[in-house]
């Protein structure tokens, strides 16, 4: 039996973005944007971590139909697995499949859902609801900090040419993309509002509800930041501000809380996310408060009938190359914050999707990414992994599971990914388990999936390899040293 697998587990199976607690409008930008209980590797361990489907049910927040897969159990493990939610109404995912983090964003729980008014403090109860899900299953929370109140705002509700294209701005009222109007474009001002707002909070919350503090989202895309255009007599006044809020929001959380770790901005697409993080470490002082940086992985670039999650791997060589040349900014772990395979309608077929996700961490897991975010847990058309129709994981949520279940959690190696040097749409990326030992995930991008039935090739592999494992959850021999090789990553295994 291999190391790595339990031999036994069973099967599991953005122009805009979509719809927030009660139908509300999430995003409306033009752009492509939009945990995990340890599988063990040692067999020594397999007992213990389990493979015997999903456990934690009671910590869902109503009575919910399990998953229509088994999967490893749900709870902590390995830090790399993300997950961003929308309905309080659906199951939490760390009830459901191993999740490590949730980051709030989407939630209903932004600076502007809980600041709603000048004349009375914020309203945490939502946010609460929220973290005491993250709680009972054991997840840490990514907290972004985003989105000014439309009182607050230099051109909210107040203002005589308010700003009504930002994101969430049907939702929150106009000027959310906005800074303050208590800050001033040279980074100077009281920034009194935003820090009444982070005091109230982390005041609210005390230490260690929330682990990381992120500051801003996608501050490239005027729809969510407004800064430089707020302030075009001003060079850089964008990264200038955020920085300043950057630095408020870590003196005043690190006051209440030592262990808190903070987060640059997080630019999104390629190489747009390299180009605006290569100012804000050239123009600002903003890798000083920040003990992470990050990055959005949304895939811009089309290969024929979908997007390439292949090619995150040269925006992610953009982005480090960017760290790299500004001492404050290196030996900080690198996290992508939020990512998928695009709009709606980008990726259709469940195969395909399932295709998306397996090959989509591998690449990121490859070039070093410490965490990963995917978007979403439950907006059906958006990346969703879990079906609120059917109460079930679909095929790219099961794929997700495979993917934690290969990689132990996050916690095994993923070697570099590399294209074979005859088949040119071939790829492998060696996979090694903390005790050794050492697999193999390869697929082929000329292949294709479609209604149900998926195109391989014969591949010969090495005689060291006994089965291979597929995205389905199951374990298959390798029969006469060749394995069917498609869309659909397979593992090789000893």
């Amino acid at each position: 039996m291999s190391e790595i697998f339990c031999s036994q587990v069973s099967r599991v199976g953005k122009p805009k973005r979509g719809n927030c607690e009660n139908g509300a409008p999430r995003f409306t930008h033009s752009k492509l944007i939009v945990g995990l209980a340890i599988v063990a590797l040692a067999s020594t361990l397999m007992v213990a971590a389990g493979c015997q489907g999903v456990s934690g049910a009671a910590n869902s927040p109503k009575n919910v139909p399990p998953p229509s897969y088994p999967v490893p159990s749900a709870g902590v493990t390995g830090s790399y697995f993300g997950m961003l939610t929308n309905n309080l109404s659906s199951p939490w995912p760390g009830a459901t499949i191993p999740v490590s983090s949730w980051r709030s964003l989407g939630a209903s729980v932004k600076w502007a859902d809980l600041d709603t008014s000048p004349n009375s403090p914020p309203d945490f109860s939502r946010l609460d609801q929220w973290l005491g899900l993250a709680e009972q299953s054991g997840t840490d929370v990514m907290f972004t900090m985003y989105a000014t109140p439309s009182w607050a705002s230099l051109h909210g509700v107040n203002s005589s040419s308010p700003n009504t294209f930002c994101a969430f701005q049907q939702q929150n009222g106009p000027g959310i993309c906005d800074p303050p109007d208590d800050l001033s474009c040279d980074g100077s001002g009281t920034d009194q509002h935003f820090k009444n707002f982070v005091s109230a909070l982390i005041n609210h919350l005390g230490p260690g509800k929330i682990k990381y503090w992120e500051m801003w989202n996608e501050p490239n895309i005027q729809k969510e930041w407004s800064g430089d255009v707020d302030c075009p007599s001003v060079p850089h006044a964008g990264v200038i501000m955020l920085a300043r809020m950057a630095q408020d929001m870590r003196e005043i959380v690190s006051a209440v809380d030592s262990n808190a770790k903070f987060t640059a901005p997080a630019a999104t697409l390629d190489p747009e996310a390299a180009t605006w993080l290569q100012e804000y470490l050239a123009y600002s002082n903003g890798a000083n408060f920040a003990d992470i940086m990050t990055f959005h992985g949304y895939v811009s670039t089309s290969c024929p009938g979908t997007t390439c999650p292949e090619m995150v791997a040269d925006q992610i060589d953009r982005v480090n190359k960017v760290i790299s040349g500004f001492p404050s900014a290196q030996g900080k772990p690198l996290f992508d914050t939020e990512g998928d395979w695009g709009p709606p309608g980008t990726v259709t077929d469940p195969d395909q999707q399932a295709s998306y996700v397996a090959r989509y961490y591998l690449m990121q897991m490859s070039k070093g990414v410490a965490k990963f975010y995917w978007w979403n847990w439950d907006i059906s058309d958006e990346g969703a992994f879990y079906d609120d129709s059917s109460h079930s994981l679909n095929p790219a949520g099961n794929a997700y599971v495979q993917i934690v279940r290969w990689t132990n959690g996050g916690t095994a190696t993923v070697g570099p990914c590399s294209i074979d040097a005859t088949v040119t749409t071939r790829w492998t990326c060696p996979v090694q388990s903390p005790g050794g030992a050492q697999a193999e995930a390869i697929w082929d991008t000329s292949q294709t999936c479609a209604a149900g039935n998926c195109s391989t090739n014969s591949v010969p592999v090495s005689a060291a390899f006994s089965s291979y494992l597929d995205l389905s959850g199951n374990q298959n021999p390798v029969a006469n040293q060749s394995v069917p090789v498609g869309l659909k990553p397979i593992l090789l295994v000893p």
